[in-house]
């Protein structure tokens, strides 16, 4: 055998994963019956030659096979299968493998002196032209397991449609022999016309080289009675029994094995190209709808940010408040409202201190209060409610609307593409969406914090600290030097040395807290720029699971197509 022909059970391995395809489906029987007559072509040795005698009513097949044989095998006209069953004549004692398994009727025979071509395996096959549908079955069956074809015309069935149509399954992988019988009925003239007609419609329908086609015209009836007024019967003979010699015969079914993988790569081949390009355009689609969503969904995820831009303000604060350091420090942990009622209760304790006492103390309880508010708001605003949010819903129904359609166009489960359901997408927009609002909080925040610092702690520390060191350092000298010279200094002098340090420090905080304007908006940016980043993440994901769909599947088609 040729080795250059792959392991029937290396081919069944790839034809069985290859068959996960979708577009596989409707031609399983087919390929299955490709991939045996193949593992028969390769494993057949040293067996005679099995002939299929196919043809139409009244071609005379069975007047030819005994003819052939040298000897009544078949019953003419009485035996010509009108039921579903071929018959099987086979050498006695040749074990005929799976030839018994088509149902046929078995009849065993001697090769006798006079058989001028005997010995073989011939298949006598129910017509291909009959109304019952089950006989071109049952002929199928028969010829899925022969080497040759014999296909017996007469005159009327050479163009016959039933016949071309059963013929081409097996034009490439199957020895055909076209035989045009009733010779001794024809003139020269028409013999020759009919066996042109013969040989185009092979050219034309089974793909055959035109000067190639094996054609004869024959009389089966004359040949039992040793004429030959054709003078092509033995021509015939010659040919049948080239075909039945070792070597020819191992070529023959070399060849036919070569056909049948042809056959089988051939449709994998179509099946992968379609997958393939299933594959990509779903994956455009889904790309393009998950883009125009994207745009939806960031102008969405900004406003949101935009709602929390009093919580993100103050956890900016509280992150400068612990880089920075001094009196001022402890005013930016208070909002603006917070900071300014502490100044105020400086500036009314000089006139009263419970009253500026209780105003400190309010503004500081509003001030927490609002805080806790603003940042229950701030994660109703940018992640909940998950139920009933139609932005993201809708988002996620208009990105995979053309994807999965094109699914379903091809007759597959968009799941098999590797394609989210609705609820699936939707979960994982959400997911994307309140990861991006936990790297705001916490990432986006330190880091914009940490930019601002770099250029605060030369220019606004300094600025916001050196009143407060002044301060400190006049009232430390007015202590020493009433210690030292008297008269000691009185309550109200450090009352007013208090007030006016809480005022110093209150507007050091507004100071600090107005220049952190811009690095709040820095955090949304950055917090938008991270939801882009998952989205596109996300659509680079989703397009890889479409893309790698189906892989084991394919990766087999492709090993199979490097087979031939």
């Amino acid at each position: 055998m040729d080795d250059t022909l792959p392991d029937p059970e290396h081919l069944e391995r790839l034809l069985s994963a290859a068959r996960t395809l979708p577009a596989l489906t409707p031609h399983a029987a087919r390929l299955e019956r490709l991939r045996q007559d193949y593992a028969r072509g390769r494993e057949r040795r040293d067996v005679p030659l099995t002939v299929a005698l196919v043809g139409a009513t009244g071609a005379g097949k069975s007047t030819l096979l005994n003819a052939l044989a040298g000897q009544a095998l078949a019953r003419e006209g009485e035996d010509r299968p009108t039921s579903t069953a071929a018959t099987v004549f086979a050498p006695e004692g040749l074990e005929l493998e799976d030839i018994a398994q088509v149902g046929a009727r078995v009849v065993r025979y001697t090769p006798g002196p006079r058989g001028l071509w005997s010995g073989q395996v011939f298949i006598d096959t129910p017509d291909l032209n009959s109304v019952a549908t089950a006989h071109r079955e049952v002929a199928r069956a028969a010829l899925e397991r022969a080497d040759v074809a014999l296909v017996v015309m007469h005159r009327s069935s050479v163009a016959e449609s039933s016949q071309a149509e059963f013929l081409a399954e097996f034009a490439r992988r199957r020895a055909l022999v076209f035989l045009i019988n009733f010779a001794d009925e024809l003139s020269a003239d028409s013999r020759e016309s009919l066996k042109s007609q013969a040989r185009r419609l092979a050219a034309e329908r089974y793909g055959m080289a035109l000067e190639s086609v094996p054609v004869f015209a024959i009389s089966g009836r004359a040949a039992k009675q040793g004429q030959d007024p054709s003078g092509e019967f033995g021509a015939l003979l010659f040919h049948l029994q080239s075909l039945a010699t070792q070597t020819v015969a191992e070529r023959v079914r070399r060849s036919n094995a070569q056909g049948a993988l042809t056959e089988l790569t051939s449709r994998v081949e179509g099946a992968l190209t379609e997958t393939e390009d299933t594959l990509t355009r779903a994956g455009t689609a889904l790309g393009a709808g998950l883009g125009r969503a994207a745009t939806g969904l960031r102008e969405d995820f900004e406003s949101r940010l935009l709602l929390a831009q009093g919580f993100l303000a103050s956890e900016v604060r509280d992150q400068a408040a612990g880089r920075f350091w001094g009196p001022a420090a402890w005013g930016m942990r208070l909002s603006s409202v917070g900071a300014g009622g502490l100044g105020a209760a400086a500036l009314v304790s000089r006139r009263s201190l419970p009253v500026g006492l209780a105003v400190a103390a309010t503004t500081t309880v509003l001030d927490v209060v609002r805080e806790r508010t603003r940042a229950r708001a701030a994660e109703t605003a940018v992640v909940e409610p998950f139920e009933d949010d139609l932005a993201v819903e809708s988002a996620a129904r208009a990105s995979l609307t053309e994807a999965r359609s094109l699914a379903h166009a091809g007759g597959l489960p968009p799941e098999t593409l590797g394609l989210p359901d609705v609820d699936t997408l939707l979960a994982e927009l959400k997911a994307a969406r309140a990861s991006a609002w936990r790297y705001t909080l916490t990432t986006a925040v330190a880091e914009a914090v940490a930019g601002w610092w770099r250029t605060a702690r030369w220019l606004l520390l300094p600025l916001i600290n050196l009143p407060l060191f002044a301060l400190l350092g006049h009232v430390g000298y007015r202590v020493v030097r009433a210690y030292l010279e008297g008269p000691l200094l009185g309550v109200d002098y450090f009352l007013n040395a208090g007030a006016l340090f809480a005022l110093l420090a209150g507007t050091g905080a507004l100071l600090a807290s107005a220049s952190l304007a811009g690095t709040t908006r820095a955090v949304r940016r950055m917090g938008l720029a991270r939801f882009t980043a998952l989205l596109d993440a996300l659509g680079a994901r989703l397009g890889e699971s479409v893309q790698d769909s189906l892989r084991s599947g394919r990766e087999a088609a492709r090993a199979l197509l490097r087979l031939r």
